[in-house]
């Protein structure tokens, strides 16, 4: 079942598009990756999924609803985890749940408070202002405001940006065990590819305000094809590189440079061609493409 249709999405700024006939399809009960660098429009599509910012063009539906920015019934039904989503430093947990809640016309009983502060793992007993929470404990805390309103979905933006390892490792526990127990539709909106990596079971990549991929993690769009990466010393003029291959990408590394060859068939028939045109080749390694290479792929290198 979709929850999530996208057709042809457009959206301008000032006579600049920011999104270019976008579209895209979730599942109930994702967890979906939306990737992409800074500035590539996930934000916005995010705001317009939720009926915050009007779209320029092109269909909308969320839980089976056309979404406009009057559309109150759905939001009752979705929440959202900004970025930056302003912690009121002064209040107690249970101050601020109750405080979101009633934004939503929702009342919090003790027993729900207790609930969903178990749930994230903070106790219902610390009575601390927030302002004294550790970043990762003011995160899970902002997660379980999004849930307040016994949400369908929930979208997160940048949810683990800033965290450490630990930190990391407790949101994605978490965010598994709301889509495992609640059959919750997950959309993380991120940058971070090991977040993606451990989490979601589709992902779109968005560049330049164009989704450029929507698939599974697993199959990679049905690409099961290998890369080649050879290292070859920094010495090595840039312009010989367009004698191996038409596609290319190069990158320091190390005090060397790093080559990948997309599609470049055997690897005797690539090692020739590198000795044919006499290039030192310090290391060779043949790998099946990840979510690494798909996402440097349909970004241009671009993080």
């Amino acid at each position: 079942m979709n929850v999530i249709e996208v057709e042809n999405l457009k959206k301008s700024f000032h006579e600049k598009e920011v999104l270019h006939n976008l579209s895209m399809i979730v599942q109930k009960g994702d967890i979906f990756g939306f990737l992409g660098p800074n500035g590539s429009g996930k934000t916005t599509t995010l705001r317009i999924l939720l009926g915050l910012l009007a779209a320029d063009g092109g269909k909308v539906r969320v839980l089976d609803t056309e979404v406009d920015m009057q559309t109150s019934d759905l939001r009752q039904r979705i929440n959202m985890l900004p970025e930056s989503h302003g912690l009121y430093g002064w209040m107690r947990t249970d101050e601020y749940l109750s405080y979101f809640a009633d934004l939503y016309g929702h009342s919090l009983d003790k027993h729900k408070v207790k609930t969903l502060l178990e749930l994230v793992g903070l106790s219902p007993d610390d009575h601390r202002p927030i302002q004294n929470f550790s970043r990762g404990m003011k995160q899970r805390l902002g997660i379980a405001r999004t849930l307040v309103n016994d949400p369908e979905i929930i979208f997160l933006d940048e949810p683990t940006n800033g965290l450490d390892p630990k930190g990391r490792r407790d949101i994605h526990a978490l965010l598994k065990r709301l889509n495992k127990e609640r059959q919750m539709t997950i959309i993380l909106s991120t940058h971070i590819l090991d977040d993606v990596e451990h989490l979601c079971n589709r992902i779109g990549i968005l560049h330049q305000g164009r989704l450029q991929y929507q698939g599974t993690l697993q199959g990679n769009g049905g690409d099961t094809s290998a890369n080649h990466h050879f290292c070859l010393p920094r010495e090595i003029k840039e312009n010989i590189f367009t004698k191996l291959a038409d596609e290319h990408f190069i990158s320091p590394e190390n005090g060397l440079i790093r080559v990948t060859l997309e599609d470049a068939g055997p690897d005797e028939t690539v090692t020739s061609r590198m000795l044919l045109q006499t290039i030192p080749v310090t290391d060779f390694i043949n790998k099946e493409n990840d979510l690494e290479d798909l996402y440097l792929r349909y970004t241009g290198g671009t993080v």
